[in-house]
């Protein structure tokens, strides 16, 4: 159905109008985040009106970004971490200065948004809970597994009892066994959703562990299965799916905890940067 769709935006009939050639190259660059989308916030973004955007959608064949949601929905998976757009078009975009001026706006764009994510209340809901759980375990799967993995061995140098679980043993019983009460499950998932995020999450609430959720503004059930949720800016850019918003937003979570521990950071710090030099690991 993309395909179709593209090729459409792509035709001398759709492009004549300074206004159609925008709303094409915005339609082309962000089709697989089209179905989130609305006609105001379209509109929005290229400055132009939602009636504007309306009577494109009509000349398209559509009577309105529904029935377009619809057919792009229709016989297609999720297409987060694809590339998008026609690789023709990305090529002169990126020849011409535009591609790389555009993701590097966007992430600084989402940056400003972080900002205003660590004042909302549940950014210190998080903070007082991974600062006071017995335990903390993190896990996550697929393309942002590496991205835990870095929050989790990071957060282990601020303090004790954290571990990154990667559940190959079937159960994630040393989460779930109930052994230790105060625990804390931090799961980090963006769409594409992994399958296992839903049931371990309600695994988890179900054992007495606390579920904070890390993820984007296209989960769905994000506030279903969790006790904290940060949703973070998901990336909407006109290559794929990126990385660098959340890392972002972990690091300053990291700061944030430093700060809170204060001297408890410091000598954990102290503690293994001395067994560091005692294994040897690190060049002197």
């Amino acid at each position: 159905m993309a395909q179709r769709i593209l090729k459409l935006l792509q035709g001398e009939a759709l492009r004549r109008s300074k206004s159609d050639k925008l709303i094409a190259n915005y339609f082309e660059r962000n089709i697989a985040d089209l179905p989130f989308e609305t006609a105001k916030s379209i509109a929005a973004r290229l400055e132009l009106s939602p009636m504007t955007v309306g009577r494109y959608l009509r000349r398209m064949g559509f009577d309105g970004l529904d029935e377009l949601k619809h057919e792009l929905r229709r016989g297609s998976s999720n297409p987060a971490w694809q590339v998008k757009g026609t690789l023709d078009r990305l090529r002169a975009d990126i020849r011409e200065g535009h591609l790389l001026a555009g993701l590097i706006q966007q992430q600084i764009d989402n940056l400003g948004r972080i900002y205003e994510l660590t004042a909302a209340p549940e950014w210190q809901q998080t903070i007082d809970a991974l600062v006071g759980a017995s335990e903390v375990y993190v896990t996550a799967f697929q393309n942002v597994r590496g991205i835990a993995q870095y929050f989790a061995s990071q957060l282990s140098y601020t303090r004790p009892r954290v571990q990154f679980v990667d559940g190959l043993n079937g159960t994630y019983g040393e989460l779930l066994d109930g052994s230790v009460s105060g625990r804390v499950l931090v799961l980090h998932d963006v769409r594409r959703f992994a399958a296992k995020s839903q049931p371990l999450a309600r695994e988890a609430r179900r054992a007495g562990v606390k579920v904070v959720l890390i993820t984007d503004e296209f989960c769905p059930w994000a506030r279903d299965v969790s006790d904290i949720c940060l949703v973070v800016p998901g990336c909407q850019g006109p290559l794929w799916d990126g990385a660098a918003t959340i890392t972002a937003a972990l690091d300053l979570m990291l700061s944030n905890i430093i700060v809170v521990l204060g001297e408890e950071a410091g000598e954990r710090v102290e503690l293994l940067t001395r067994l560091q030099d005692v294994f040897g690991d690190f060049e002197s």
